[in-house]
């Protein structure tokens, strides 16, 4: 077996594939864009974003779509309309990007962090239920990597205790929880388009919802709290410039086109991966659940066991594995929201008029994740052939056979 490319092997392929590049362009982006510019609108709440906004609710099972500027805004907005704030908590996963947490705060709630289950890298059901208090208004539940939290047993969690249920489906378009979409699940969900997410217009976000009196408010809201549907300068609620333009919108409305096709690629990579990480002793993929029918795979998260490969650090694993070029790997959410300074900021105190506690060594699922077992490849990594999936498997079992030869050799990096 040659060996791994950091110790000066020869890579398993000469450079990375195409299909890692993105975001792609479609032709009906074109056309799209050709529409926009010749038709005078290139603002917001045009026929370009009506055309999106219908397309997308439909796609989630939803009623309601509202087109909004970005993933965090959309989430900010949520809290805001159900008037989540001041002295208000919210439950929320700690393996997440900060955008989860900033929502928070800036409505003005304290994030609680419940622990992740690292069999499956979203919410531990019966850590939510523990971080419960009177003060709680609200669980938000990320889908990570396109992965539904168990909606089931936090949904009746939520029930038990007269809790709201949201979504953060930043990660998951398309995804399926017992053949219902993401985004249709909870209250209310808020997706990302920005340019790494599967389906992105560089910058933009929108919020789904079969709630007609919520989807109102938030229309309000995100058109500087004018009244629903109407123009003019009568503000009778306290909005923002939230609006998503016409360009983005066109675009959105054509990259859908291949959204479907790129699921079921990803979801048949993902599906050989699994069995394929069976026989490397050293990796772990994700727990099975027949209840999740479809994943929009925005990452394939998995588990790497240092101590199975001679205590081969996972951060020179991956780069071994990164130089292979079969794929873009990373180490996640290594760095815990709970620790990151803005949550001890005077900023903070001022916004939610409380003092953040840091939960360290009470969170174990989502310590083992983020300090040493946490991993996942980009989700262009899974557009490829099944040959191009059994690379990734080829190159992660050569550094697994010269581990010990990889610590000596980068014993200054571990």
């Amino acid at each position: 077996m040659n060996k791994p490319a950091l110790l000066g092997g020869t890579p398993v392929l000469a450079k990375r594939p195409d299909h890692f590049t993105w975001p792609r362009p479609v032709d009906a982006a074109y056309e799209g864009l050709k529409r926009t510019l010749h038709s005078g609108i290139w603002g917001t709440l045009g026929p370009e974003n009506e055309r999106f906004a219908s397309k997308y609710a439909a796609y989630c099972h939803t009623k309601h779509c509202l087109p909004v500027l970005n993933g965090t805004i959309s989430l900010e907005l949520i809290f805001r309309a159900l008037d989540i704030g001041w002295g208000d908590e919210v439950i929320v996963s700690p393996y997440t990007f900060s955008a989860s947490v900033h929502s928070i705060v800036l409505a003005g709630a304290m994030p609680v962090f419940a622990d992740t289950d690292p069999e499956t890298f979203t919410l531990s059901p019966a850590s939510v239920e523990e971080h419960i208090t009177p003060r709680t208004r609200a669980i938000l539940g990320v889908h990570l990597g396109g992965r539904p939290f168990d909606f089931d047993a936090i949904d009746a969690i939520a029930r038990k205790h007269s809790l709201i249920l949201i979504e953060d489906a930043a990660h998951a378009h398309g995804s399926e929880w017992r053949s219902r979409r993401c985004g249709s699940l909870g209250r209310a969900g808020s997706f990302s388009f920005q340019a790494s997410k599967n389906l992105s217009c560089g910058e933009g976000g929108a919020i789904t919802t079969n709630d007609t009196a919520l989807y109102e408010k938030l229309w309000s809201m995100h058109h500087n709290g004018r009244a629903y549907t109407q123009q003019g300068y009568d503000h009778p609620i306290l909005g923002t410039d939230a609006r998503l333009a016409e360009w983005q919108c066109a675009v959105l409305s054509a990259q859908m086109e291949r959204l479907d096709g790129d699921i079921e690629r990803r979801m048949r990579s993902a599906s050989l991966l699994d069995r394929e990480i069976e026989n490397l002793p050293f990796l772990s993929a994700c727990k099975k659940d027949e209840r999740i029918t479809r994943n929009s795979l925005h990452l394939y998260p998995f588990r790497y066991h240092s101590d199975r490969l001679g205590g081969l650090s996972r951060k020179l694993f991956l780069k071994a594995l990164n130089a292979e070029n079969v794929c873009f790997a990373d180490e996640g959410y290594c760095d815990p929201i709970y620790r990151m300074q803005m949550l001890y900021t005077e900023d903070f105190a001022r916004l939610t008029g409380r003092i953040f506690r840091d939960p360290s060594g009470e969170l174990p699922g989502n310590e083992l994740l983020a300090s040493s077992e946490g991993c996942w490849l980009q989700h262009t990594t899974l557009l490829g052939s099944d040959e191009d999936i059994l690379r990734i498997v080829e190159a992660a079992a050569r550094i697994g056979k010269y581990a010990e030869e990889l610590q000596r050799a980068f014993a200054q990096e571990v």
